[in-house]
């Protein structure tokens, strides 16, 4: 008789272990002292900013919610932001309304997050939330005090959980070098703005928090005096990735068709039209700002980023 013939053929050799290794786990990952709905934290942050909470492994898997302990008045909020490490910025984001009173209060999820680190810091905070911590090991908050760009260790745990429906059971370690195949964990947006520029100020225009890539940017100026002399410049995490000037463009030749910077459109004090179709990566912040340093003048600025999630 071939195994096949056996009923039990396709079951996974060692039984009920190997079917456990199969199975969804529906999970909560935590470090705090337990604390209960409706106990007083021996300390807590008021209306605190920039400080989170870091689960270094096993965080893949279908998250149902985040959980954070905290107290408010039912109308301020708290936002929470969440990336792989503290290294990258935003992935994604939660606003909890919290009541008036100390309890776990929860931002449902229901997302896979693809990632076998996650880490959650608080962004914004309303007067009128209080959020807690302790400060016993071990530790596992995080501080920046420049907005995100670089983070400190703490010796504090934030009292932020997380709820999974579907955790992975854990990844095989792999040593040496692997080919590294995409999956789809990435989303394209479209970001635009209306500005004006301020005569000889550089202007912001458009603004993305998170880490990935964007490819094509535009910038349109309407015809009025000194429209031509305007600039555009791209930030990459707060560092200068390129600045042009439409006059200059067209001064060394620049037109429709001069990859990847195209000057669709362009006439002195009239419609200018630039179109950049270059590649910049960024792992926190992209940026485009806009200056003009005679004219008050009404410019359009578009990006298309491609975001991690």
């Amino acid at each position: 008789m071939s195994s096949r013939d056996h009923p039990d053929w396709w079951r996974p050799m060692g039984g009920q272990n190997s079917q456990d290794s199969i199975l969804e786990r529906r999970s909560l990952i935590w470090n705090d002292d337990n604390i209960e709905d409706g106990t007083v934290p021996g300390v807590f942050s008021q209306a605190g900013t920039y400080e989170g909470k870091f689960f270094t492994r096993g965080c893949r898997g279908m998250i149902e919610m985040l959980q954070l302990y905290c107290i408010g008045d039912g109308a301020d909020t708290i936002t929470l932001r969440y990336s792989p490490h503290p290294c990258l910025g935003p992935f994604r984001e939660a606003v909890i309304t919290p009541a008036a009173a100390w309890a776990w209060q929860a931002f449902v999820i229901e997302e896979m997050w693809d990632y076998d680190s996650l880490f959650i810091w608080v962004y914004e905070c309303e007067a009128n939330v209080d959020w807690a911590y302790d400060a016993e090991e071990p530790y596992d908050g995080h501080e920046s005090g420049d907005a995100g760009d670089t983070w400190a260790d703490m010796a504090i745990r934030p009292f932020i959980r997380v709820v999974y429906t579907g955790e992975t059971p854990g990844d095989v370690p792999v040593s040496g070098i692997i080919n590294n195949i995409k999956i789809p964990n990435t989303s394209s947006d479209e970001e635009s703005a209306v500005v004006y520029t301020d005569v000889a100020v550089w202007t912001p225009a458009v603004t993305v928090h998170g880490a990935g890539y964007c490819d094509l940017a535009c910038l349109d100026v309407a015809a009025a005096a000194n429209s031509h002399i305007t600039f555009i410049e791209v930030e990459c995490d707060g560092v200068r990735a390129g600045r042009w000037q439409l006059e200059a463009l067209n001064t060394r030749g620049y037109n429709d068709d001069t990859q990847p910077l195209c000057l669709l459109r362009y006439a002195e004090d009239g419609a200018c039209f630039l179109m950049i179709t270059k590649l910049w990566e960024f792992r926190r912040l992209f940026r485009l700002l806009v200056f003009n340093q005679l004219a008050n003048l009404p410019v359009v600025v578009w990006a298309y980023p491609t975001l991690l999630r």
